[in-house]
């Protein structure tokens, strides 16, 4: 009995120090050098226009994660940045050290000066949509608003690609768990590239994206403001956005209004749930 009891638990040891453990992603590391174009400390990045970085990427512009707390002490857009680029699982910057030369960057057409609150009127919006409809943002009074900014040349997966993907699922999901409140939703994509962005084009990327979830564009507008109004009304939610080597350098920024044309929900970032925004427009459309 006393033999069998010892094989048992030898096999048992044997099994969970033979069992395999989810291999951790080899980190790799890269040197990089490149001019800080903005700073984002509420989403804890820069963006860098940076050079190549030899056996990794061609050089371009493009925000990178920095974990250290004291670099937004100190770092400014014209700035130049050495560190260590991360490559694994997550991506970040370490090793940072800081040349501050006092240049400026290009101007950026909006400050992220403020932050607005819940309760805040949002300003009107004039612009034309995907469809050449020359329309307003008080249009859409009687029923919650979700607002995005976008430009349809973006190519970074986790900016405005990201943005769209979001709002084709928060679409979805009100579709298939909540036709009524689905019949009520009013989405607003507005592009931080209006001379480039034209209806035709905004067109095309409203295919691309509201092909399933909103066929027939009735509650998804992709839409350009003139350069003027974007500034005004961008600036009230804090944006930040300049042109840059072919790319519009932005931060992110996502807000729900309410059906009375009031601040509702304000989404700092990429970080904000679907779920969480289908369920607080459909909460305020009772």
């Amino acid at each position: 009995m006393r033999t069998r009891l010892l094989l048992c638990l030898l096999l048992t040891l044997c099994f969970a120090g033979c069992k395999a453990k989810k291999p951790a992603v080899a980190e790799e590391r890269y040197p990089i050098e490149g001019r800080v174009v903005a700073v984002t400390p509420a989403e804890k990045t820069i963006t860098l226009d940076h050079k190549d970085i030899p056996g990794y990427m061609k050089g371009m512009t493009m925000p990178f994660n920095v974990r250290d707390a004291w670099v937004f002490n100190v770092v400014h857009p014209g700035d130049t940045v050495h560190a260590t680029l991360v490559v694994g699982e997550d991506d970040w910057l370490e090793n940072i050290s800081v040349n501050q030369s006092g240049a400026q960057a290009e101007q950026s057409n909006t400050a992220p000066a403020q932050t607005p609150k819940v309760g805040d009127k949002v300003p009107d919006l004039k612009f034309v949509d995907q469809q050449g409809r020359q329309r307003h943002l008080s249009d859409l009074r009687g029923q919650p608003v979700l607002v995005t900014f976008i430009y349809t040349r973006c190519p970074l997966p986790d900016f405005c690609i990201r943005m769209s993907s979001n709002f084709a699922s928060v679409a979805s999901l009100m579709k298939a768990s909540n036709p009524a409140a689905y019949a009520r939703l009013q989405m607003l994509s507005i592009t931080l590239d209006p001379d480039f962005d034209t209806p035709r084009v905004l067109a095309d990327y409203a295919k691309r994206y509201a092909g399933t979830a909103d066929p027939e564009q009735k509650h998804w507008s992709f839409v350009a403001p003139s350069s003027g109004d974007l500034h005004d009304f961008a600036g009230f939610f804090g944006m930040s956005y300049a042109a840059q080597n072919g790319q519009i350098i932005h931060n992110l920024r996502t807000a729900i209004i309410t059906p009375d044309g009031r601040l509702a929900e304000f989404y700092s970032g990429n970080q904000w749930k679907p779920e969480e925004a289908a369920a607080r427009l459909a909460q305020l459309q009772k």
